[in-house]
């Protein structure tokens, strides 16, 4: 109980410049095409914003597929959603019986769009938890759209390459460096059958036609797992870029790798640093920031702070919450760098008022930068009990 009250004290530390939370609505619900948008990822493309985002409910569901879609007024209409990179998929496997998820990145420094994400050549349905979480062998997949292209070229990087899991995301462009920008993507899984989960990076300097991987967490002891065959470790990851250039990594923690005393089913976020872009990292070390879910990349404000987003915690204890029956996003601040976290907005509700009433209604989103101190933070809004998967977006303020 110590614990859980130095981290309330911490969360409830002032920052020095004030953020705002606010146009909470609805962003794009492909219900009425027959769709559902459970992970979803955007890239402005000149005037418009393109979006990626996998209908699917489960992870590694047979039959998934990720769709594209775009809109010029910023989310108002969209146009119809096309399936994605799927001519190339149908190389790798049967899409009906494989699962696959791909979301966009960029743009990088030369104006390439980036598509990342994996495959699993035999997806699976209606798993218990135990099933869901065993070892997926799958490869990791990388597309390249170069500016002013209409079609991506895909990749698909076999299992193997990097790790035998080879569950990938969006991460960072850096901004300093070289004149071509360094791409960092994110990859976790497990290296083979039977190993913990690590988390790591895959590196570009040559707009991502070739990559190279970087471990940044890994704890190989077996006795971090709750049962011997459940596997339990590192996975994703929030990355940021501090201003004088040392990255940083929040980064989930599952089963007792991290877990909070006071409240068994939740872990504390780890945090990694590397000071040489990418190259090394740091020991994880836990934060007092619980949670889980969270977006390829967060936010560093003017005044230096960090700003990330979260899903409440399992608990209802660690923080203060107007409903301790309800779930939903967490927005949390750090001024150290991301060792230590603090409250600035929760939302316990859909835009119609519907309570976010499991653990899983706000789904892991992205944040998009509209202006030179404004954002959106997109998420997925999951409910599978009253069939919701759609994406919804709040616009956050730096003042």
């Amino acid at each position: 109980m110590k614990l859980v009250l130095a981290a309330f004290l911490a969360l409830t530390i002032a920052a020095a410049q004030s953020v705002t939370f606010d146009d909470f609505r609805v962003y794009y619900d492909p219900a009425p095409q027959g769709r559902r948008a459970t992970w979803a990822n955007l890239v402005p493309n000149g005037r418009q914003l393109d979006m990626v985002f996998t209908d699917f409910v489960e992870d590694d569901e047979a039959g998934a597929l990720p769709y594209f879609v775009s809109t010029a007024d910023r989310g108002k209409t969209w146009s119809k959603p096309v399936p994605f990179g799927l001519d190339f998929m149908k190389t790798l496997a049967d899409p009906a019986k494989a699962s696959s998820s791909l979301g966009i990145f960029g743009p990088t420094k030369k104006g390439t769009t980036l598509a990342v994400g994996y495959h699993v050549p035999k997806g699976a349905s209606k798993e218990n938890y135990q099933e869901d979480i065993r070892y997926r062998a799958s490869s990791l997949i990388i597309g390249r759209r170069e500016k002013g292209a209409r079609e991506f070229t895909f990749r698909a990087y076999p299992t193997g390459t990097f790790l035998g899991e080879q569950f990938g995301y969006g991460g960072l462009i850096l901004s300093n460096g070289r004149l071509n920008g360094r791409a960092i993507l994110q990859v976790w899984g497990a290296a083979k059958d039977g190993d913990n989960w690590q988390c790591g990076v895959v590196i570009s300097d040559d707009d991502g036609k070739t990559w190279r991987y970087r471990t940044v967490g890994y704890e190989p002891s077996l006795e971090i797992r709750d049962k011997p065959r459940t596997p339990a470790g590192f996975n994703e990851q929030t990355l940021f870029e501090l201003r004088d250039g040392t990255l940083v990594s929040m980064i989930r923690g599952r089963e007792k790798l991290g877990r909070v005393p006071a409240s068994p089913k939740d872990t504390w976020y780890f945090r990694s640093e590397s000071r040489d872009r990418g190259e090394t990292w740091s020991k994880p070390e836990a934060t007092n920031l619980a949670g889980t879910g969270a977006p390829p990349s967060g936010i560093t404000l003017p005044d230096g702070s960090l700003l990330m987003a979260s899903r409440l915690p399992y608990s209802r204890v660690l923080y203060p919450l107007q409903d301790r029956s309800a779930f939903g996003p967490h927005m949390a601040r750090s001024t150290d760098g991301g060792k230590t976290w603090r409250t600035e907005w929760v939302r316990q509700s859909d835009p119609e008022g519907r309570t976010f009433d499991n653990y899983y209604n706000a789904m892991n989103g992205q944040f998009l930068r509209t202006g030179a101190r404004e954002w959106i933070y997109a998420f997925p809004q999951f409910s599978a009990k009253n069939k919701i998967h759609r994406v919804l977006a709040v616009t956050v303020k730096a003042r």
